[in-house]
Protein backbone atom coordinates (compact mmCIF):
# COMPACT_ATOMS: atom_id res chain seq x y z
CA UNK A 1 0.00 0.00 0.00
CA UNK A 2 1.19 3.37 -1.06
CA UNK A 3 1.62 6.35 1.23
CA UNK A 4 -1.15 9.11 0.90
CA UNK A 5 0.64 11.61 -0.47
CA UNK A 6 -0.13 14.20 1.89
CA UNK A 7 1.94 12.11 4.86
CA UNK A 8 5.03 12.24 2.15
CA UNK A 9 4.68 15.93 2.49
CA UNK A 10 3.74 16.15 6.49
CA UNK A 11 7.74 14.12 7.15
CA UNK A 12 8.96 16.39 4.17
CA UNK A 13 7.73 19.58 6.22
CA UNK A 14 9.27 17.88 9.69
CA UNK A 15 12.43 17.07 8.29
CA UNK A 16 12.63 20.35 6.83
CA UNK A 17 12.34 22.24 9.87
CA UNK A 18 14.74 20.24 11.69
CA UNK A 19 17.17 21.17 8.93
CA UNK A 20 16.12 24.88 9.07
CA UNK A 21 15.53 24.23 5.46
CA UNK A 22 13.12 27.33 4.88
CA UNK A 23 12.91 26.67 0.70
CA UNK A 24 12.00 23.34 1.24
CA UNK A 25 9.90 23.77 3.79
CA UNK A 26 7.67 26.44 2.02
CA UNK A 27 7.02 24.79 -1.31
CA UNK A 28 4.55 22.72 1.00
CA UNK A 29 2.75 25.32 1.67
CA UNK A 30 -0.17 27.15 -0.69
CA UNK A 31 0.76 30.79 -1.16
CA UNK A 32 -1.73 31.90 1.08
CA UNK A 33 -0.92 29.49 3.59
CA UNK A 34 -1.81 30.44 7.61
CA UNK A 35 0.69 29.41 10.41
CA UNK A 36 -1.01 29.60 13.77
CA UNK A 37 2.50 30.69 15.09
CA UNK A 38 1.37 30.45 18.67
CA UNK A 39 -2.75 31.47 20.12
CA UNK A 40 -3.53 34.75 18.51
CA UNK A 41 -0.82 35.37 16.21
CA UNK A 42 -1.16 34.22 12.69
CA UNK A 43 1.72 34.03 9.95
CA UNK A 44 0.07 34.47 6.46
CA UNK A 45 1.67 33.79 3.12
CA UNK A 46 5.16 32.26 2.60
CA UNK A 47 7.09 35.62 3.30
CA UNK A 48 5.83 35.93 6.80
CA UNK A 49 5.78 31.64 7.31
CA UNK A 50 9.59 32.13 6.75
CA UNK A 51 10.11 34.90 8.90
CA UNK A 52 8.14 32.79 11.79
CA UNK A 53 10.33 29.79 11.39
CA UNK A 54 13.57 31.82 11.31
CA UNK A 55 12.63 32.92 14.72
CA UNK A 56 10.77 29.64 15.72
CA UNK A 57 14.41 28.41 15.30
CA UNK A 58 16.17 30.74 16.99
CA UNK A 59 13.80 30.47 20.08
CA UNK A 60 14.43 26.32 20.19
CA UNK A 61 17.96 27.41 20.11
CA UNK A 62 18.24 25.59 16.43
CA UNK A 63 17.42 22.50 17.96
CA UNK A 64 13.60 22.15 17.16
CA UNK A 65 12.44 18.17 17.13
CA UNK A 66 9.27 17.41 15.35
CA UNK A 67 7.49 13.98 14.59
CA UNK A 68 4.51 12.66 14.52
CA UNK A 69 2.81 10.17 16.53
CA UNK A 70 -0.23 9.58 14.51
CA UNK A 71 -2.22 10.78 11.36
CA UNK A 72 -5.88 10.80 10.40
CA UNK A 73 -6.54 12.11 7.27
CA UNK A 74 -10.52 13.49 6.53
CA UNK A 75 -10.23 14.33 2.36
CA UNK A 76 -13.05 14.87 0.27
CA UNK A 77 -12.13 16.13 -3.21
CA UNK A 78 -9.30 18.67 -3.21
CA UNK A 79 -9.41 19.42 0.46
CA UNK A 80 -8.17 17.42 3.58
CA UNK A 81 -8.62 18.01 7.31
CA UNK A 82 -5.02 16.11 8.92
CA UNK A 83 -5.45 15.16 12.84
CA UNK A 84 -2.31 14.51 14.41
CA UNK A 85 -0.50 14.17 17.38
CA UNK A 86 2.74 16.06 17.04
CA UNK A 87 5.54 15.72 19.39
CA UNK A 88 7.60 18.92 19.75
CA UNK A 89 10.94 18.65 21.30
CA UNK A 90 14.07 20.99 22.24
CA UNK A 91 16.98 21.02 24.11
CA UNK A 92 16.27 21.70 27.66
CA UNK A 93 12.63 20.86 26.57
CA UNK A 94 10.88 18.32 28.14
CA UNK A 95 8.54 16.81 24.43
CA UNK A 96 5.34 18.20 23.91
CA UNK A 97 2.40 16.52 22.45
CA UNK A 98 -0.13 18.81 20.99
CA UNK A 99 -3.94 17.54 19.13
CA UNK A 100 -2.58 19.42 15.55
CA UNK A 101 -4.83 20.50 13.19
CA UNK A 102 -4.32 21.14 9.11
CA UNK A 103 -5.53 21.56 6.33
CA UNK A 104 -4.23 20.53 2.48
CA UNK A 105 -6.00 21.43 -0.31
CA UNK A 106 -4.64 19.46 -3.92
CA UNK A 107 -3.92 22.54 -6.94
CA UNK A 108 -4.61 21.77 -10.24
CA UNK A 109 -1.18 20.03 -11.00
CA UNK A 110 -2.66 17.33 -8.77
CA UNK A 111 -0.06 18.27 -5.90
CA UNK A 112 -0.91 18.68 -1.53
CA UNK A 113 -0.15 21.98 -0.28
CA UNK A 114 -0.98 22.96 2.89
CA UNK A 115 -3.03 25.53 3.53
CA UNK A 116 -3.87 25.79 7.51
CA UNK A 117 -0.69 24.79 9.42
CA UNK A 118 -2.44 25.34 13.35
CA UNK A 119 0.27 22.91 15.57
CA UNK A 120 -2.25 23.57 18.41
CA UNK A 121 -5.26 22.40 17.20
CA UNK A 122 -8.17 23.19 19.85
CA UNK A 123 -5.72 24.66 22.26
CA UNK A 124 -6.12 28.08 20.22
CA UNK A 125 -9.58 28.00 22.07
CA UNK A 126 -8.34 28.27 25.25
CA UNK A 127 -8.84 31.39 27.27
CA UNK A 128 -11.55 32.59 25.11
Amino acid sequence: MTEHPIISQIKAADEAIIAEDFDTLLDIYADDALLVVQPGMNAIGKAQIRQAFEKIAVYFQHGLQIKQAALEILETGDSALVLANTIISAPGIEPTTRQATYVFVKNSDDIWRCAIDNSYGHAILQNK
